[in-house]
């Protein structure tokens, strides 16, 4: 398996980016960077598909989203904090209720974005794996000063 080294930071976030209008992003598996046909002058939709070359990150869905928070919300300990989050998530519009209910616990929220992060890092491990790549985390130069 060959190793790929990468700063996951934007990675993680296109991982999220759901939206009709977001960019489509790719990694480039020889520079080990992200690059966009929309956003890089220098790449196009036609080269975006050596699949060789480049690995479409593909945003999770919505469901995956939802399983993240549940799997989550059952791991805390406090029954009123998992009980408060558990009813977030079965009301209408359960993604702003989660969120809402969590920014009232700043030490949960900030354990919650660390788990999802790993999850997102781990659903990527897995796809690149698939591809014959072995992921390496790399540092931001944010991260090191």
């Amino acid at each position: 398996m060959k190793k790929i080294k990468l700063v996951l930071d934007s990675i993680l976030y296109y991982m999220e980016d759901a939206s009709a209008f977001a960019n489509p992003h790719y990694i480039d598996l020889v520079k080990e960077e992200v690059v966009s046909p929309d956003l890089d002058d220098d790449i196009g939709y036609e080269d975006v598909e050596n699949k060789e070359r480049y690995f479409c990150i593909e945003p999770i869905t919505s469901n995956e989203g939802y399983e993240i928070m549940q799997d989550f919300t059952a791991s805390i300990e406090s029954d009123e904090i998992r009980d408060r989050l558990i009813d977030a998530l079965e009301q209408k519009k359960p993604f702003r209720n989660f969120k809402d209910t969590i920014t009232e616990y700043p030490d949960i929220e900030n354990r919650f974005h660390k788990y999802k992060d790993n999850r997102l890092k781990d659903i990527l491990r897995n796809q690149l794996a698939e591809y014959g790549y072995e992921l390496e985390e790399q540092r931001s130069k944010k991260q090191d000063e």
